[in-house]
């Protein structure tokens, strides 16, 4: 259909049988058009910086995992998807889905070919319950030198493991609970449709959204400076590391050692919720 034959007055006489007016069934007929229309090529073109965008933020963390280019490749084959599966009632725009649909599939794939292994699991448990004693102890967000000290390891070592650590960091963030596989791996669990309006589901999200919120506020200021650039900003870690005049490895760790300490504050607001 072309887009400028979607408004046709003479298509129907009830506009009101159908519970929609016509302008608005002549927009979703455009939105559905304009997109279901262009040719894979088309699409690609139109829409790769956005995919690009979403890759250049996270290949940083898992470079170690997965190439780049393999990464993309995963990005335009979403992209390419999402356009085909788009239904505009579902009342979001395009870009806004298909982003969560580029971003679900690389997690997909670094979840492939980077399960949590034991080992790795291991450690990011170990270093959460550190800081999560320490945070009890102090009143607050400790700092590396503090984490390090308490795990009797130098401050170069405990950089070194939030290196070893970055893939966990990334993927825990969409994580619910680690499932234990038949070959000693942590596989973590996906979290369930976006587009899904379960009312439930919706102010369990707020309520956490105001939890992760309130404890970024009390952050050392470099970490709440990093995620905040990073998840609410959407600055990539190269841009983040230049404003901040620090290497991109350096805003690696500090986004790592942010995120453990957000994960352990939110096992412990679990726990009590749990004996409540």
């Amino acid at each position: 259909m072309n887009p400028q034959d979607a408004y046709n007055p003479e298509a129907t006489t009830d506009t009101k049988a159908s519970g929609q007016t016509l302008p608005a069934r002549a927009l979703k007929a455009y939105q559905s058009a304009g997109i279901k229309e262009l040719s894979e090529e088309d699409l690609v073109h139109k829409y790769a910086p956005l995919v690009l965008k979403m890759v250049h933020r996270i290949a940083p963390i898992t470079r170690s995992v997965v190439d780049f280019d393999d990464l993309k490749s995963v990005g335009y084959f979403a992209l390419v998807q999402a356009a085909r599966a788009f239904d505009p009632e579902m009342g979001v725009a395009f870009e806004v889905y298909c982003k969560h649909r580029v971003r679900g599939a690389i997690l997909d794939e670094l979840r492939k070919n980077s399960p949590v292994t034991r080992g790795a699991y291991s450690k990011w448990k170990k270093l959460e319950r550190a800081i999560q004693e320490l945070e009890e102890k102090l009143s607050r967000t400790p700092t590396e030198v503090e984490t390090a000290s308490s795990l009797g390891i130098s401050i170069n070592e405990y950089r070194q493991l939030l290196d070893q650590l970055r893939i966990v960091s990334y993927v825990s963030l969409d994580e619910i609970s680690a499932q234990n596989t038949d070959g000693g791996d942590y596989t973590p669990f996906q979290l369930e449709d976006v587009h899904q309006q379960d009312p439930a589901a919706q102010a369990s999200t707020r309520d956490l959204q105001e939890l992760i919120k309130q404890y970024i506020l009390k952050m050392s200021p470099q970490q709440k400076k990093v995620l905040t650039l990073y998840y609410y900003e959407g600055l990539r870690l190269k841009d983040i590391a230049m404003l901040m005049n620090v290497s991109e490895s350096r805003i690696c760790q500090i986004h790592t050692e942010a995120i453990l300490s957000l994960r352990a504050f939110l096992d412990k607001e679990q726990n009590l919720a749990n004996r409540a």
